[in-house]
């Protein structure tokens, strides 16, 4: 998504006032670490059917300046606000990884016609020692495959494995397809260089699942690839549990990045926000 003077900073959402007073749905949009909203690129088509988007901006990206760093509340705050604004419209939230904590902790304060999709979501606490120890494998074995310690050819290394999983490494027509995915994207990948890294993440190494917080499991759904590097099924299905048994649409040997490796996604997603019954249908896809 391109910022232009057509859209407003309610501090640090993006969107078209007026397309949201026209709309018939209002769905907001948080990326995750390391992501710019152009992530979304291929949601725009929501415009068309009816849909007023807002997207959130993490630090140091979009537009925003680094400091100060994300605050899932502070966030929150800002889309229960925004949807408050708009008290007739239904409300669909759409979370990416760290986006996914975000989108929950407004969700929980939401009344009304809302819908929840968390994609590759985040779990408590950015899943603890264990996530971090499987990152940190992970990025000493690509840089073992780069004889390279040096950021860039280091990350676009890992970043194979955030688009198909460890399996990448294993499998040369996987390979490949990640290559063709990097040199697409390639003006879009975000490095965790310049402070990002911990402005986008250290509040997450604090956030729990809101307490008390009462989520309709018809009313929410997770899309996550089987071969997640990031976070694994038991925490997925850990999260889904926690949400009353939300159910779990599952894409086989993909990975965190599913926004790119996998963009129907998003048809899957805007199935489930309006309600129909072939939200979970598709090649590759498991429910």
């Amino acid at each position: 998504m391109k910022i232009s003077a057509a859209t407003t900073n309610a501090q640090h959402l993006i969107y078209d006032p007026s397309a949201l007073a026209a709309a018939r749905v209002i769905a907001v949009m948080v990326p995750g670490a390391l992501s710019r909203i152009s992530m979304f690129d291929a949601a725009a088509v929501w415009a068309s059917r009816g849909y007023g988007l807002a997207h959130y901006r993490f630090p140091g990206l979009d537009g925003r300046d680094v400091s100060p760093p994300l605050s899932i509340r502070q966030a929150a705050d800002e889309i229960t606000s925004l949807a408050a604004a708009y008290p007739d419209k239904p409300i669909r939230l759409l979370g990416f990884s760290t986006g996914g904590p975000v989108v929950l902790t407004a969700g929980a304060r939401l009344e009304g016609d809302v819908r929840i999709a968390l994609m590759a979501s985040a779990v408590e606490q950015g899943g603890g020692a264990l996530t971090f120890a499987r990152g940190m494998r992970d990025l000493a074995q690509a840089a073992a495959r780069v004889r390279s310690v040096s950021l860039r050819p280091l990350w676009l290394e890992y970043y194979q494995v955030l688009l198909f999983g460890r399996q990448v490494w294993h499998d040369a027509s996987l390979a490949a397809r990640a290559r063709e995915i990097i040199a697409v994207r390639r003006d879009k990948i975000v490095f965790p260089q310049g402070g990002l890294p911990q402005a986008h993440t250290r509040d997450l190494r604090r956030w729990q699942f809101p307490r008390g917080a009462s989520f309709d499991p018809r009313r929410v759904r997770l899309f996550w690839g089987s071969a997640d590097p990031v976070f694994s099924r038991r925490q997925q299905y850990g999260l889904a549990k926690a949400l009353g048994g939300a159910p779990v649409t599952e894409y086989k040997d993909q990975g965190h990045l599913l926004f790119a490796s996998h963009p129907e996604v998003f048809e899957d997603i805007y199935a489930f926000f309006e309600d129909r019954r072939d939200a979970a249908t598709g090649a590759g896809l498991s429910d």
